[in-house]
């Protein structure tokens, strides 16, 4: 009883942001913040790590997926704060997605790229260790290539050099047509969302809550750069070291797609994660975060 009044007594007399850790489900919004990124447009954040007064090291940018945002990653966000103590670590919401801004134009990997690189600005970090999934590895790898000093290391989870040709093709059949107003319950966002493995409930509620309410522009602006788009010649360019991460079940970067990337970036560490699917780091976040750390510092 002594113990656990001290123990209480001692974490009551540090600071607060030495107490602070990830918001929790519940919390994720009250820790939203914004920074400016242009005339009248913002991008939305949450800090995950250690405080930036505070934090030592290379910060660590987070870049979420197609129609998700920063909460994509505060199932993962406990275990690799643990993993990289002292570490700054910013989940951004790219343009059009969270609470960032939604302007009629423009959301191609350039874009967005541009989107994260005034968000680092604005947060006062000049250079990152970038960490991207699926839409945001893309963006990270643009960033790469094209502004080589921003980028520390690399990783790129469930990545892609271009759109292979069945899954563009289910998008197209289902994203044109969808209601300005989505039911984040509908057959077709459960069916977005879905996972081999499963997943707790709030989280993957709030997540289609707000997934369906990215607007239907962002939706379709996304949806038809990526139709064209392919970052191949681009590779070369990236000076950072690269990890690529991969699910073996990912239903739309499949087997072919690692190879496209096999070709581009030789050199980059590679690791599978065998029946984990596109969102591997909601499947397995711990083991992600000690991979992504283990990279991270080398």
């Amino acid at each position: 009883m002594r113990l656990a009044f001290a123990a209480l007594v001692a974490a009551a007399a540090l600071p607060f942001a030495a107490l602070a850790g990830p918001p929790d489900q519940a919390g994720w919004d009250a820790a939203r913040k914004t920074v400016s990124v242009g005339p009248e447009l913002v991008a939305g954040y949450v800090e995950l790590g250690a405080p930036p007064a505070e934090a030592e090291g290379v910060p660590v940018v987070l870049v979420h997926g197609y129609t998700d945002n920063s909460r994509s990653w505060s199932l993962m966000a406990p275990a690799l704060a643990e993993a990289l103590p002292g570490r700054r670590i910013v989940a951004i919401d790219l343009r059009g997605h969270g609470i960032s801004s939604a302007p009629d134009c423009c959301y191609g990997p350039a874009d967005l790229a541009y989107h994260v690189a005034k968000a680092m600005d604005g947060l006062e970090i000049g250079q990152a260790d970038l960490v991207g999934h699926s839409l945001g590895s893309i963006t990270s790898a643009y960033l790469a290539a094209t502004e080589p000093e921003r980028v520390n290391r690399l990783v790129l989870i469930s990545s892609t050099t271009r759109m292979p040709a069945e899954p563009t093709q289910w998008l197209w059949d289902n994203v044109p047509g969808l209601p300005e107003k989505i039911d984040p319950d509908s057959q077709f966002m459960r069916d977005w969302f879905s996972n081999p493995n499963p997943m707790p409930a709030e989280f993957l509620d709030r997540e289609r809550t707000e997934g369906a309410k990215v607007p239907h522009h962002v939706w379709m602006g996304v949806l038809q750069s990526l139709s064209a788009t392919d970052w191949t010649l681009l590779a070369p360019w990236i000076e950072a070291p690269v990890a690529v991460l991969w699910g073996d079940q990912d239903p739309l970067f499949g087997k072919e797609t690692q190879d496209w990337l096999q070709d581009a970036l030789p050199d980059a560490t590679r690791l599978t994660y065998e029946g984990a699917g596109h969102n591997m780091f909601w499947e397995q976040p711990d083991k992600l975060a000690a991979d992504i750390a283990a990279f991270l510092q080398q």
